[in-house]
């Protein structure tokens, strides 16, 4: 029983980087010689012959699927490799994938996300656990309040028809905290280069997102958004960042993370592609 999952395909960041970006060093070396669209495609297509192989119950994707929602070549890359794959996708969105401005959640970014992928939070149960796919960005973008609100009443009353022994997990972009003991050195250039705020939740917003959930057995919420790996937690809940299958930020190559369930325990291994 497994789910593989990947994030951070985001087609159209290496090119985009190589010509106007922070990490141009970063991507060239990442594309070795190869057109940075290619080496994007590529890495998708080793993902693809490894699901083959590994014969998920499913995939998941965490965000950021396109670099830039408005450039209709990176959509279709993407396209054709859903067309490829034979195991369903759940996905959820990242801040590139709701926004024309990726800082920005904006009604035509989730028009955009709706159209192409489907609701941008929801649920199901898979074994013991309920599994939540939820949109961080409306947690980054709280200013937002009727998304904020719809968001939160539906985990509200999902939670509900839940006893406090059933076990969940969250998938979304973008992680509700991290415990800078857990920042190791390697990290510190690209979770520096910005404010914290861009990465995690605000204080308030953090609180109020894991009180919502107080009263059940959160065991671990996986995420991406950083480009890299990294673990975290949160009181009992453990925070488990996947680094990118496209561009990594990082030392960490990019790759994508098997989820393994076995009599009982859940286990996360990363493979590089």
């Amino acid at each position: 029983m497994s789910i593989l999952l990947i994030t951070d395909t985001q087609l159209g960041m290496a090119l985009k980087n190589i010509k106007y970006g922070k990490w141009t060093k970063k991507a060239l070396n990442w594309s070795n010689n190869l057109e940075p669209s290619e080496k994007e495609v590529k890495n998708l297509n080793k993902f693809l012959q490894f699901t083959n192989v590994h014969n998920p119950d499913f995939i998941i994707h965490t965000g950021d699927i396109v670099n830039e929602i408005d450039k209709p070549s990176d959509l279709s890359s993407y396209k054709s490799f859903l067309s490829n794959i034979k195991y369903k996708i759940n996905h959820v969105p990242g801040n590139h994938d709701v926004g024309i401005d990726s800082d920005k959640l904006s009604i035509e970014g989730l028009n955009f996300y709706h159209k192409h992928f489907g609701d941008d939070f929801y649920n199901f149960q898979w074994n013991d656990f309920e599994l939540f796919f939820l949109n961080s960005s409306i947690f980054i973008n709280y200013e937002n309040i009727d998304f904020y609100n719809e968001q939160i009443n539906f985990i509200k009353q999902t939670l509900q028809g839940f006893s406090s022994s059933k076990r969940i997990l969250i998938f979304m972009h973008h992680p509700p905290f991290i415990d800078k003991k857990d920042i190791l050195s390697s990290h510190e250039e690209l979770i520096y280069s910005k404010d914290l705020s861009y990465w995690i939740f605000e204080e308030k917003i953090k609180n109020e997102f894991f009180g919502l959930f107080k009263d059940h057995k959160l065991e671990y919420i996986f995420t991406g958004h950083l480009h890299i790996n990294l673990e975290t937690s949160f009181n009992e809940t453990k925070i488990i960042t996947t680094s990118a299958l496209g561009l990594p930020l990082g030392d960490d190559p990019s790759g994508y993370r098997v989820i393994d369930y076995k009599d009982g325990k859940l286990s996360y291994d990363f493979h590089p592609v």
